[in-house]
């Protein structure tokens, strides 16, 4: 299993609003990347936003650039961007992914998101798409990016993007490219990440239920043509200590600490689902993209078991995310990364 992390460009992955809660600023990063590095994490992802989608006051690390200082100081570890289309052009989005691939000696990646903030879009002026229109941007944009990524004088026309005779040099340091990871919980997106995914991530869910996204994945990559599917990863937000006492504590301690509940104007599925929760079951909702839904809340053997059963169900990346970054990713490295068969 693949480990990796998501450093706290949004400030924290507890929705607080408190000063002294937040970790969003490029020293932070680069320290928890660093320490991240050091106790063998393999990956890293980085969230884009230009604004913090808990508050245009809060704030929010830039991806891009982050990317690129990160890769200028590490060695071993993969540094994913984040990138949504409809904020730049994919052919500038190649170039910037080929010149960071060649920073890191090729441990570069982007993960296509179709994007879910949408009054992101309309405060920065960008077109704002229904949800599968993005799908289908998206496909344009990876299609561009990938074009020009590997072939000289490339040319292409979709409906919302188009280059010609594009060509970048030098190319990137990976062949045949960079690994592009996707996800997606909506048949657009599966179909998306089946035919354009190196690795398909998925939203946070118990070990259990991880075939329900993997096997329509699978079906959709075959249907495409493609001799073999992409891999899999998920996300979960970790909390552990060592008994279940102290977990249910910090647990309590952490969602006490949490100043926003629903994130206005996010996506309307996760809107729905946040209105049938009471106050309560919000305040457990800790982290991004339900990865308390992941289970790894518990003391160290439970954590290490739930990371077996994810890779015994057919997953091979698993990103985590941690509060106090630093503390608690500190705290993993010692209680379960020796628990865990690597």
């Amino acid at each position: 299993m693949r480990l990796g992390f998501w450093p706290t460009v949004y400030g924290n992955w507890i929705s607080s609003s408190h000063s002294k809660e937040s970790f969003a600023n490029f020293d932070s990063v680069k320290e928890q990347t660093l320490l991240a590095e050091s106790i063998g994490f393999e990956t890293l992802l980085l969230a884009e936003h230009f604004i913090n989608p808990h508050g245009a006051d809060w704030d929010q690390v830039d991806c891009w650039t982050t990317a690129a200082g990160l890769a200028s100081v590490t060695e071993k570890i993969e540094i994913i961007a984040a990138v949504k289309p409809g904020f730049r052009a994919p052919g500038v989005i190649a170039k910037m992914a080929s010149n960071i691939d060649h920073i890191s000696n090729g441990r570069f990646a982007i993960n296509l998101v179709s994007a879910w903030y949408l009054p992101e879009y309309e405060k920065l002026g960008a077109e704002v798409l229904e949800h599968d229109e993005r799908y289908a941007r998206s496909e344009d944009y990876i299609q561009i990016i990938k074009g020009v990524w590997t072939e000289d004088d490339f040319t292409y026309s979709g409906r919302f993007y188009s280059v010609k005779e594009a060509t970048i040099s030098p190319k990137p340091v990976q062949k045949p490219h960079p690994p592009v990871y996707i996800g997606g919980g909506s048949e657009p997106g599966q179909r998306l990440g089946a035919r354009f995914a190196d690795i398909f991530l998925m939203n946070g869910r118990r070990a259990e239920e991880v075939g329900e996204m993997i096997e329509p994945v699978k079906a959709f990559a075959t249907e495409s043509g493609r001799p073999k599917p992409p891999r899999f990863g998920t996300m979960a937000f970790v909390v552990c200590r060592d008994t279940e006492e102290e977990v249910e504590r910090e647990v309590q301690r952490l969602g006490a600490m949490r100043t926003l509940d629903v994130i206005e104007g996010g996506d309307s599925e996760m809107q729905r689902e946040a209105a049938t929760l009471d106050k309560a079951e919000l305040a457990r909702r800790l982290g991004t993209n339900n990865g308390v839904f992941s289970e790894l809340l518990g003391t160290p053997q439970h954590i290490a078991e739930r990371i077996q059963a994810f890779e015994e169900a057919g997953l091979d990346t698993l990103l985590l995310q941690f509060h106090h970054p630093v503390d608690e990713m500190r705290r993993f490295a010692e209680k379960v990364m020796p628990l865990l068969k690597r």
